[in-house]
Parts: C-alpha cells; sequence; structure tokens
C-alpha cells in the first residue's frame, strides 16, 4: 500500500509550526517591544510618593499592579509603576496643575486600606566621593592629579578619599629655612621639631639674600604640607601632616653642623627632606663626613622611638655634565631614600643623574615645553607665596617624603628599612627608551636612571597597610684585598672575585640582600676615565662608578664606598665580581688598585618569604584592607632619652648680655638722680655763703671803705634766704 504523502509534509511544516508558536529566543526587551517595561519616570520635585501595598490581594481578587492603580485614583495621583525591584512598592506622583493637592494625598494614602507605608519624597542632597579644594593653584598641579597624560601622576587621590593625608606625622625639611606665616604652611607648621643653625635660634625663618633665592626651602615644605581648602596657593601631598624646618644651608656649612642637623629634634620629626648634596659639576666625588655618617647611623637607630628616622635625598642635577649619583655619598648611602626625577612623560629629564643606588623616581620639570612643579613659595622679596616653577631633583625628593608621611599615618611603626622594601616592592616600571630595564633574580625591576620605579601613592599606602617588619638589619664584610694590580686599558679589563659562603654568612644568618657596597683605593691620573662594574651572584650587573669626562683628578679614591641596590631580594650566598676598565688616552699612564673589599647588607628573610611578600603586596593592591578595619598590631618603640637642649643659645646670651648693660646703665642714672634729689641744700648754701663771705672780706681788704655799704646789703639778704624754709623733694606739696 502506497505511504500517505501528508506525513513528509507534516514533517516539513512541524518547525515552522514550532517557531511561530514558540520562537527560537525571546526577543531584546528595548522600548520597540511591547514587553518592555520602562522604569518609572521621575516626577518633579515634591510632586511624588512612594508607598508599599499590603502584600496580598484584596476581596475582589486584584493583584498588587491593579491595586496600585486604584490607590492612586483615590489619592487623586498617578501611577507610574513598580519602583526597581522592590515589590509591593509604587511610585505615585501628583500632575503639574494639581500643585495643590499634595497635603489631600497625603491623608488619602495614610488612611487607605491597602496602604501598608507612604513617604513623600524629597530630594536629597548627595555629593560625588572625590576630593575637591578650592585652592587657586590645585587644577595646575599635574603631578597629584593629570587630566592630560592618563598615569602620569603619583595616584594619591585615592589616598586622600580615605582619609589618608599623613596626620600625625612631622616631615621636617633640612634647607635653607621655612617661612612657616605662609598662609599654606602656618597651620601645619611644626615649632617643636624646627631650629636654625645658622643662627642658633629656634626660628627657620629664612633670611632676604642678594639673589632672593632663599626660597628653596618653603617651597619644599609647600610640596609637602601645604594646607587644602584655604583659597590659597596650592596642595601638598600629605596637607593632614605637620611641616617643620631645619635652616643650615644659608651659610657655612661644617661636619658637625650637617650632624646636629640629621639628628635633631629626632624623637618629632619622622622624615628628613634633604634636597640638597655636593657639587653637581661632574668632577666632584664627595658625602657625609665622619660626623655626618655617624648621625645617619644614629638617626636610623635610635629616631623615631627606634623605629628609625627616614632620610629622603635627591639625587643630584648634575645629568648636564655627565654626573652620577654613586659618587655622591648621601645618594650612596644605605641610610638614605635616593629619589630622581622624570618629567610628565615620564621620561628622565636633561639634569637628571642616574646611578646604581638609585630607589625610585617621582615627578619634576622638564624642558622648556613641559611643566614644573606648582607649590607654596616665601613672600619675601620677590616672592609672592605661591610658584609654578620649582624644579630638579629637589622638587621630586619632597614629593617622596610626602608619600611616606601617608605611609606612616597608616603603619606608624614601619621602620626605616620597612619604607626602602615598600619602595622596591611597589614601584612600578614603564615605557622609556633611555632606561636599562633589568629583571634581577628575586623578579624586582630596576634601571639607573629610574630605580625600581615611578612612586605610587596608592601602592605605597596599601602595601604599607599590611606590611610586617623585615627582621633586623646584618651585614657581611670580607677582609681588605690587597691587590696593588695595574688597571688595564679597554677593551682588556681588571676582573677580581670574591666568593660568600654559606659558612661566611651563618654567624649573621643572612639570607638575602638589600644593598651591597664595594670600598676602594685606587691612585689614576685621570679617575674620570675609569668604569667600575659589579656582578652579583645571580648574573644582575650594576654600573657602580660610570665614566666622567669633567673629571680629571688626578688623587683617584681613597677608601671610596659605591653602592647598589639592584641585587634586591637575591641570595646572598655566591660569587661577587668586580670589573675595572680604564677608557683612558694613550698619553695616560696606567691606574693601580690598591685595594678594596665587598659589604653585603641584607636580612634573614628567606627566598621565598621575599616571593610571598611579593604576592602579598599584589594582593593588597585593590583597597580592600584600606577598606575595612584591618589593622597589624604595632609595637610601642624603644623608651628613648629626651634630647639634650641648651636653653641658652648664642643669640639668647647676646640678648641677655644687651639687657643686662642697659639694666646696669639705667641702675647708675637711677641712684644718681635719688642721690641729687636727697642732697641737703641748705648745708650746700652754707657752704656757698660762707665762701661767698670770704670773697667779701677779701675784696673788702682789697677795695677798701667805698665797698663797704654794698657789702652789708648783699649780708641783710643772705641773712635772710637763710632763715627761710627750705622745700626739699621728700617735702609734701
Amino acid at each position: 500500500m502506497a505511504s500517505s504523502p501528508s506525513f513528509p509534509l507534516l514533517l516539513f511544516l512541524s518547525p515552522l509550526i514550532l517557531l511561530t508558536v514558540h520562537p527560537l529566543h525571546t526577543p531584546p526587551l528595548s522600548p520597540d517591544n511591547p514587553h518592555f517595561r520602562s522604569p518609572p519616570p521621575s516626577c518633579g520635585p515634591g510632586q511624588s510618593w512612594a508607598v508599599r501595598l499590603h502584600a496580598r490581594l484584596d476581596d475582589e481578587g486584584h493583584d498588587l499592579d491593579e491595586l496600585a492603580h486604584l490607590v492612586a485614583e483615590d489619592a487623586g495621583l498617578e501611577n507610574r509603576g513598580q519602583i526597581g525591584q522592590l515589590a509591593g512598592h509604587y511610585l505615585l506622583c501628583q500632575g503639574a496643575d494639581e500643585g495643590q493637592r499634595g497635603t489631600g494625598a497625603g491623608k488619602a494614602l495614610a488612611a487607605h486600606r491597602y496602604v501598608a507605608w507612604h513617604s513623600q519624597e524629597l530630594i536629597l542632597s548627595r555629593s560625588k566621593r572625590s576630593v575637591a579644594f578650592n585652592d587657586p593653584k590645585y587644577p595646575k598641579q599635574w603631578h597629584l592629579h593629570n587630566e592630560l597624560r592618563a598615569g602620569m601622576d603619583i595616584n594619591v587621590t585615592g589616598v586622600w578619599e580615605r582619609n589618608i593625608t599623613g596626620a600625625g606625622v612631622t616631615v621636617v625639611v633640612v634647607d635653607d629655612g621655612v617661612q612657616h606665616t605662609l598662609a599654606d604652611i602656618q597651620p601645619n607648621y611644626s615649632p617643636e621639631g624646627s631650629y636654625d643653625l645658622n643662627s642658633n635660634d629656634p626660628d627657620p625663618m629664612p633670611h632676604p639674600d642678594a639673589r632672593s633665592d632663599n626660597h628653596h626651602g618653603t617651597r619644599c615644605a609647600g610640596e609637602i604640607a601645604a594646607v587644602s581648602n584655604n583659597s590659597f596657593c596650592a596642595v601638598g601631598v600629605a596637607y593632614g601632616s605637620k611641616v617643620a624646618g631645619i635652616r643650615v644651608l644659608d651659610g657655612p656649612l661644617t661636619d658637625s653642623m650637617e650632624a646636629v642637623a640629621f639628628n635633631k629634634h629626632y624623637q618629632v620629626n619622622d622624615v628628613y627632606s634633604c634636597s640638597w648634596g655636593p657639587d653637581d659639576d661632574g668632577r666632584t666625588v664627595d658625602g657625609p663626613h665622619p660626623l655626618g655618617k655617624a648621625a645617619l647611623q644614629h638617626g636610623v637607630i635610635a629616631g623615631r622611638r627606634g623605629f628609625g628616622s627616614i632620610f629622603v635625598v635627591a639625587s643630584g642635577n648634575g645629568g648636564q655634565y655627565n654626573d652620577n649619583c654613586n659618587y655622591d655619598g648621601y645618594a650612596n648611602s644605605i641610610y638614605t631614600v635616593t629619589i630622581g626625577a622624570v618629567d610628565e612623560n615620564g621620561r628622565m629629564p636633561f639634569y637628571a643623574e642616574e646611578c646604581a643606588s638609585m630607589l625610585a623616581v617621582t615627578f619634576s620639570s622638564g624642558g622648556r615645553s613641559l611643566r614644573s612643579i606648582v607649590t607654596s613659595d616665601w613672600s619675601l622679596q620677590e616672592g609672592t607665596g605661591c610658584t609654578d616653577a620649582h624644579t630638579g631633583t629637589s622638587a621630586a625628593a619632597p614629593l617622596a617624603a610626602g608619600m611616606i608621611a601617608l605611609m606612616l599615618q597608616v603603619r606608624p611603626c614601619l621602620t626605616w628599612r620597612d619604607v626602602q622594601h615598600i619602595i622596591a616592592y611597589t614601584a612600578t616600571q614603564y615605557t622609556d627608551a633611555r632606561a636599562d630595564w633589568e629583571t634581577n633574580g628575586a623578579g624586582f625591576h630596576h634601571s639607573h636612571q629610574h630605580g625600581f620605579g615611578l612612586l605610587n601613592a596608592w601602592r605605597l599606602v596599601n602595601a604599607a597597610k599590611v606590611w610586617d617588619s623585615v627582621p633586623f638589619l646584618v651585614s657581611y664584610q670580607s677582609p681588605v684585598l690587597r691587590e696593588e694590580r695595574q688597571i688595564l686599558a679597554y677593551p682588556a679589563n681588571l676582573v677580581l672575585s670574591w666568593n660568600v659562603t654559606a659558612a661566611d654568612l651563618k654567624q649573621s644568618g643572612m639570607k638575602t640582600l638589600e644593598h651591597v657596597s664595594m670600598t676602594m683605593t685606587m691612585a689614576h691620573p685621570r679617575r674620570g676615565t675609569v668604569e667600575i662594574v659589579l656582578l652579583c651572584p645571580s648574573g644582575m650587573s650594576s654600573l657602580i662608578g660610570a665614566r666622567r669626562a669633567l673629571d680629571p683628578d688626578a688623587s683617584g679614591y681613597m677608601d671610596w664606598t659605591f653602592s647598589t641596590v639592584r641585587c634586591w631580594g637575591e641570595r646572598a650566598e655566591g660569587q661577587y665580581t668586580l670589573q675595572i676598565t680604564d677608557h683612558r688616552e694613550p698619553s695616560l699612564s696606567l691606574g693601580t688598585l690598591n685595594h678594596w673589599k665587598l659589604t653585603l647588607y641584607g636580612s634573614s628573610m628567606s627566598f621565598q618569604e621575599v616571593k610571598e611578600r611579593q604576592r602579598l603586596v599584589v594582593e593588597a593592591m585593590g583597597g580592600q584592607y584600606l577598606n575595612s578595619n584591618f589593622s597589624l598590631p604595632c609595637p610601642p618603640g624603644l623608651d628613648i632619652a629626651p634630647e639634650k637642649v641648651n636653653p641658652l643659645t648664642s643669640n639668647s646670651l647676646k640678648s641677655l648680655l644687651l639687657l643686662g648693660c642697659f639694666a646696669l646703665f639705667w641702675s647708675l642714672y637711677y641712684t644718681l638722680e635719688v642721690a641729687l634729689a636727697h642732697l641737703d641744700l641748705r648745708e650746700l648754701w652754707r657752704g656757698r655763703r660762707g665762701r661767698a663771705q670770704d670773697g667779701f672780706q677779701a675784696v673788702r681788704l682789697e677795695e677798701g671803705p667805698e665797698m663797704e655799704l654794698q657789702l652789708q646789703q648783699q649780708q641783710r639778704v643772705a641773712d635772710t634766704v637763710a632763715k627761710a624754709p627750705l622745700i626739699t623733694a621728700d617735702s609734701a606739696t
């Protein structure tokens, strides 16, 4: 029997029938879709009512939408539909021509049996959670918020929004003085942390000078702690912190003065900002002398109740002279935070120096077409109280000091080494064609131009919040390696090495590195032609002694210490190699390496612990710890003996001497006046009369009888005066 043709036809038509009855996909909910339910439009101000209906049907079986329509009609309002996803909540509005019925609508809703709750809506006042300042120059502070070049700022506004402004922290500017009477400085000024070492008195007010350039310290102070929302000039990075001043650069500077400055009020001051150093001329090799070195070491041991003073130094402005901050003993010290500069494009400016001891960089001025730093300025001489022309690494170091103040607010017990570690862990690498970025054996990236990278306030503060203090600093020092070997001319080189074994490190317990230093003595007819490279066991290279074309000095180096941070976090054990090359002219004789020694600084933190800290820092960058009540306990610190303060300075002694001399002369004058006032004038008069009578007799004897009558008349007058009562100074009037 032949099959019916209707069955294949049915198979063919069934998908079409299914598509007609039930589409393959739900059409999008759009205003053109009849199933689309738009959110209720807003009503005019004061014309909307929010109601919540009883979550039950009435006796007639109405659903909630129908009930809302009935309630609106009874109250003389319009039903605008359900409020969001809140079931049973409806928005009711009164018409534009029904402005007088608001009171009646409220009464109707209050009495309605279907209304469980109602409220007439008010206009709410809400502001965006972003910082806003009325300081007129704040919009020009691109280093704080760069609207033209996204990402080219210190990323601080998110920290401010969480009320982290440096509160409870004091930063002292060691410089040429701070004008603390300035409107941007005075509210945040700390007289307790200030001093004037040039004039030897407690007031660090800058003195006017012939060139009108003693504004340097005031500008740096403004970068750090300029007051916000005072309608004056600009805003500081840590505008909630205190700022002090130590005036020391406006006059002859000695080693002892420098030592006093580094430890002055070191239980009050937390961070020392030093935007100065030796001459940046491409030929100077200098740094702190013995007392200054001792003061830096003492500061990190005893400052801040034992957590250590934090010394921030500028890397130097000798880039145009091919200078290098490894020849600057302040930037080369393990006790300092060495900060370099980049312009607003993130590039190394023409003046910036590079070195292996550079910890990080932050923003400052660039070429003529790029913007400089806007900050407070002195108002003396030619100053106006505000400037947009602060430049150089002098402007970069205070920004770093301000960011460190933000870190210390969230974690006051950070040690001086914790701060260095957090910078190494959080500084950001970025593209710069001139930068020689390399990643070391511990995963840290570093370049001689930018250190570990660009400082980022958000990353620094978030890392500080979760940071556990690193173990104590330990060190290893090799014996003095006496070589007396010639330094070979390029392309040959002198290669020396020293192997550090596990047994060498056992006593100290060192496992991972922080700073690596090499101290050498070298004789050379022109030291600027010598290049020195240090290799760590991982193979990470550091150019610790760069060539300097302008350095013709024939004295070589005498126990000069070069240092590097490029091996940070790596294992300390292994072979360290020194490569020395002389790029001399053929006419010059070869130099000689007399002796050298290697010094390692690090801790007992294992390599695995370094990697775990890196993971923890990355995890904390979301800000979740700043947004919570999370807090690590802080130890109380050491009980440091109070600073010995001599209340009598040389200036106060001079004042007291002048006051004493004035008091002495006044006393003599007063004594003489009183003595004269009490003198017996009657006795004085009788004495004068006796002398007069003798004189008269003498005249009488000489002149003869013709004067007799005149003398008798004078005698009668004298007797009359003598009998009259005498009124003295003590008599009542």
